[in-house]
C-alpha cells in the first residue's frame, strides 16, 4: 500500500518516512513530495495512486477541504488523508468533516499517536477496497457485468465522431471559466475535446466529479430543455465542440443510430444521479433505517419542506428520492422509477441514508402527495409483515428484510 508523503520540509518528510520505514512500510511504498502540484500528480492515474495520504495542512498553495474532496471525488472511500495542522488551524478542520476517512494529528506529536492514526486510516481504506472487490466478485458470480463508463465519443463509431466534430464549433477556454451556470438551458450539445472541467454542486460550489476529453457537460439540460441544476467550470485549459440542435438534428438525419448513443446518455446520468445521491460525503445530514425509520425520515423532510435528494444505499442496494418544499416528486433505484421505487424504498430496513439540497433535473414521477405515499407503503409493509411465517418454537429466526 502506497502512502504520500507531502510536506514542504524536506525534513519532516525525512523523519515521517524513517518513522513510517521502521514500522514496517517498504520504502518502495513510500513516496514524499512538496509542493501541491505534485500532490495531484500523484494522484492522476487512479490505478497508482497512494492509499493513505499524510498532508501538510499548511503546503503552500493547498486547499485542504479542496484536495479532500478532490480525492473523494476520484477515488471514493479508497484513500485515507490525515492531515498535519497547526493549533492555529483548528479551527478550519470543520470543513473536512464527511470526506470520508479523513483525520488529522497537531503538530508537534509522537511516534505513538501518528502510527495509530496511520493504521486506523490504512485500515478504513482496506475495508473500502475489500468490499469494492467482493461486489465485482459478487458481479462475476451472478453473471452481472460491472459496466466501465468510456467517454461518449468513444463509443462512437469514428465515421461518426467525424461528422459530429465538423458540425461543431470549437471554442478555448482557460483554467476556471465557468462553462455553464445552474438555471442555463443549453442550446448546444457540449463535448470536451481536451482538458477537464469539474463539476460543482449548490451554493458552496462543492465538487461532484471531474469529466474528461470526449464526454459531454450539460447533456440532460440540453436534452430535456430543463434548466442545469450545476456549475461547470474549466479545471484545466479546456477545448469545448458544441453542436447546436440544427446540427445535431441533420446528424440525427443522416445518422438514425446516434439516437441510440444519446440514450445512452440520459441511462449514464441517472446511474451518476444514483451515485450523487447515495453518497454519504457533503451530506447535508445522514444516518441509517434502523435508527430511524423510514417514515420517520419522511415526515420529518415534509415537515420542514426540504428541496434536495434523499439518497439511500445498503450493499447492492441503492435509490434516491428527491424532495422540493417537502413534497417527493421523483423516485428511482437501479431497476425502478416512480412510485414502484418509492415502496420498493419503503421496504428497505437497514439502508445507509443522506439528505442533500440539491436541484432536481429529472422528470418528476411521483404525482400522489407524500403522506398518501408513505401511508400506502406502511399498509403494504403491514401486509408483509402478516404473510411472513411465524417461526416453530426452538427454530432459528427468520428477520425479514
Amino acid at each position: 500500500m502506497r502512502i504520500l508523503l507531502a510536506s514542504a520540509s524536506s525534513a519532516a518528510r525525512t523523519i515521517l518516512r524513517g518513522l513510517l520505514e521502521r514500522a514496517g512500510c517498504a520504502r518502495e511504498d513510500l513516496v514524499d513530495v512538496g509542493d501541491r502540484k505534485a500532490v495531484y500528480a500523484a494522484f492522476k492515474e487512479p490505478a497508482g495512486a497512494p492509499t493513505l495520504a499524510v498532508v501538510d495542512w499548511d503546503l503552500p498553495e493547498l486547499d485542504g477541504p479542496g484536495f479532500a474532496r478532490y480525492v473523494r471525488a476520484s477515488l471514493g472511500d479508497k484513500v485515507g488523508i490525515l492531515f498535519c495542522v497547526r493549533a492555529d488551524d483548528l479551527g478550519a478542520l470543520s470543513e473536512i468533516s464527511g470526506t470520508g476517512p479523513v483525520d488529522w494529528i497537531e503538530r508537534p506529536f509522537g511516534d505513538a499517536p501518528f502510527l495509530e492514526k496511520v493504521r486506523a486510516l490504512r485500515e478504513e481504506a482496506e475495508k473500502a477496497r475489500s468490499d469494492e472487490s467482493a461486489k465485482r466478485l459478487r458481479a462475476i458470480a451472478t453473471g452481472k457485468e460491472m459496466q466501465v463508463a468510456l467517454p461518449f465519443l468513444l463509443q462512437l463509431p469514428s465515421h461518426l465522431i467525424d461528422d459530429l466534430l465538423k458540425k461543431s464549433s470549437r471554442n478555448r477556454h482557460p483554467p476556471g471559466t465557468i462553462l455553464l451556470r445552474p438555471n442555463d438551458v443549453p442550446e448546444a450539445l457540449h463535448l470536451i475535446t481536451e482538458g477537464e472541467v469539474e463539476i460543482l454542486e449548490g451554493p458552496a460550489g462543492i465538487r461532484s466529479r471531474v469529466s474528461g476529453e470526449g464526454d459531454p457537460f450539460g447533456e440532460l439540460a440540453f436534452m430535456t430543455a430543463r434548466p442545469a441544476g450545476e456549475t461547470v467550470r474549466a479545471r484545466t485549459e479546456v477545448t469545448v465542440a458544441s453542436v447546436s440542435k440544427a446540427e445535431l438534428s441533420d446528424v440525427l438525419r443522416r445518422h438514425p443510430r446516434m439516437s441510440e448513443y444519446l440514450s445512452s446518455l440520459l441511462s449514464r446520468h441517472s446511474k451518476t444521479m444514483t451515485a450523487r445521491a447515495t453518497t454519504l460525503s457533503h451530506a447535508d445530514f445522514k444516518g441509517t433505517l434502523d435508527t430511524t425509520p423510514f417514515p420517520d425520515l419522511v415526515q420529518l423532510l415534509s415537515s420542514t419542506r426540504k428541496t434536495g435528494v434523499l439518497g439511500f444505499r445498503d450493499e447492492d442496494l441503492s435509490g434516491a428520492i428527491y424532495l422540493e418544499d417537502g413534497e417527493a416528486v421523483h423516485a428511482w433505484t437501479e431497476t425502478l422509477q416512480g412510485e414502484d421505487a418509492f415502496f420498493d424504498i419503503a421496504s428497505w430496513a437497514t439502508a445507509r441514508f443522506a439528505f442533500r439540497s440539491i436541484q432536481r433535473q429529472e422528470p418528476r414521477t411521483l404525482k400522489v402527495a407524500t403522506m398518501t405515499l408513505l401511508l400506502e407503503a406502511m399498509r403494504r409493509q403491514d401486509e408483509r409483515t402478516r404473510k411472513e411465517p411465524t417461526p416453530h418454537p426452538g427454530a432459528p429466526g427468520r428477520v425479514p428484510f
